[in-house]
């Protein structure tokens, strides 16, 4: 008799987990490329990629409206472009961490993504440009500048290349409230937020940390600064940092509770802070836990994305509806002995300072509706208010791997491009020794994705 109902009970909750994924339905799309935007490249693996690379719009995206034709037309913006891991620069017996940059003249752009009749294709494409209207690069931003990676940028044949002073590795995408032609964007070097104009993109205002923002934006782990951005009704902009800070160089010990957001008001240039409770329960480490992208509701809600592997190793992409209405402002607030917050690897501890953190809803994970990238880097909310458009970014269609790695002490292959040296000779080195290791590149034929998940009701009601 226990058996039965048992059995029952497994079937009604079974029932109820399909009555349940029933209520969600999703539109799957792969962002078309025209080859006119393709990444021209000539470098030594130029033959795998005969057309160049893939360029990987997704990075950030915002839902625009509707055009007279009756497609859905959405703004979605690259990152800094192609780009892999290499081994560490040495020169006058310094060692230097770097980023290969196979197609070093890439400038980060943003365009119109048009979805109809059973299609998301990209329709325009926009460079971004500094104040002077040149355009930009992504390539690293000079070492000992603010928000410089500490990254020494290399091509493909691992010879040094120049860093650019104005170099932006862009993230998230949305448009002004007071004048739809101007948009916001982020970035993760600085990080630095920017205003530019939709129309050209040239930047209009940059914000920087140390002088515009707070300096602790700064202590943001390298790549991973300002992941996505938001404009309130008011006009208000709202950015993420999308890890925890590195405020004392022990990152990866670091039990931290909380990702900071900076919350900007361009009419006063007044900036406050609040603490986003990541799900550190969920991760191995705190320093695992990854934001994707904002969006703005209203002046105080929001939808989170918040991405990143469990304990276990399996990915997890939940979207969450955030409030921000209670938070406190967590701008010069420190532990008793004058430490940053992140120091403080209790919840209750960093309450205990006064602190009340942003308050989060669970709306959906978008690992159990079939998606497939390991990234969700775009949110957007149609207007029904319950459909929520994801973009993932393709990271440029290829991937990079170690050739004829050697071996550790252990026998085991060092396939991790930073543990090997190269200098301005070109010559790949394992612990100061010679060796025929190089780095190669080959098409995965990725492309980024443009999802739309409509929930059984307006995100306001959950």
């Amino acid at each position: 008799m226990l058996r039965n109902l048992f059995l029952a009970a497994l079937l009604l909750m079974s029932a109820a987990q399909t009555a349940w994924a029933a209520d969600v339905t999703v539109e799957k799309y792969d962002i078309e490329i025209p080859k006119e935007f393709m990444v021209p490249y000539t470098g030594q693996y130029a033959s795998q990629f005969p057309d160049g690379f893939t360029i990987g719009v997704g990075s950030g995206m915002t839902y625009v409206g509707r055009a007279a034709d009756g497609s859905r037309v959405f703004y979605a913006i690259t990152d800094r472009g192609p780009n892999a891991d290499a081994p560490k620069w040495v020169e006058g017996g310094k060692t230097t961490a770097t980023k290969m940059f196979p197609a070093p003249n890439f400038h980060p752009a943003f365009g119109a993504i048009r979805v109809k009749d059973g299609h998301a294709v990209l329709a325009s494409l926009i460079t971004v440009k500094d104040a002077h209207m040149r355009p930009v690069s992504g390539r690293a931003i000079p070492l000992g500048s603010v928000g410089a990676t500490g990254e020494i940028p290399l091509n493909d044949s691992l010879q040094k290349l120049s860093f650019d002073p104005e170099g932006l590795d862009t993230e998230g995408i949305a448009i002004d409230k007071k004048d739809k032609r101007f948009l916001w964007i982020c970035d993760e070097y600085g990080p630095f937020i920017a205003k530019i104009d939709g129309y050209t993109g040239k930047i209009i205002k940059k914000y920087v940390p140390g002088k515009d923002l707070p300096m602790i934006a700064a202590s943001r782990q390298p790549n991973r600064g300002l992941e996505g951005i938001a404009v309130t009704p008011s006009n208000k902009v709202l950015s993420a940092i999308q890890s925890i800070c590195d405020v004392d160089g022990n990152v990866k010990k670091s039990k931290a509770t909380f990702c900071r957001l900076l919350f900007l008001d361009p009419a006063t240039g007044k900036v406050q802070q609040f603490a986003y409770p990541h799900d550190r329960d969920n991760y191995k480490k705190s320093a695992d836990a990854k934001i994707g992208d904002l969006h703005a509701i209203s002046n105080t809600k929001f939808l989170l994305i918040e991405r990143g592997k469990n304990a276990d190793g399996k990915t997890r992409i939940p979207v969450y509806l955030i409030d921000i209405a209670d938070a406190s402002d967590i701008s010069g607030v420190k532990t008793a002995d004058g430490k940053e917050l992140e120091t403080l690897g209790d919840r209750a501890e960093v309450e205990a300072r006064g602190v009340k953190y942003v308050k989060k809803t669970k709306l959906i994970d978008l690992k159990e509706y079939g998606w497939k990238p390991g990234k969700a880097e775009g949110v957007a909310l149609m207007p029904d208010m319950r459909t929520i458009a994801v973009t993932s970014d393709n990271d440029f269609g290829f991937t990079f791997k170690v050739v004829d790695p050697v071996n550790d002490a252990e026998g085991k292959p060092v396939t991790k491009a930073a543990a090997y040296t190269v200098d301005a000779t070109g010559q790949v080195k394992y612990k100061g020794n010679p060796v025929n290791t190089h780095i190669e590149l080959s098409d995965t034929g990725t492309t980024s994705k443009l999802w739309l998940f409509t929930l059984p009701k307006s995100v306001t009601e959950y």
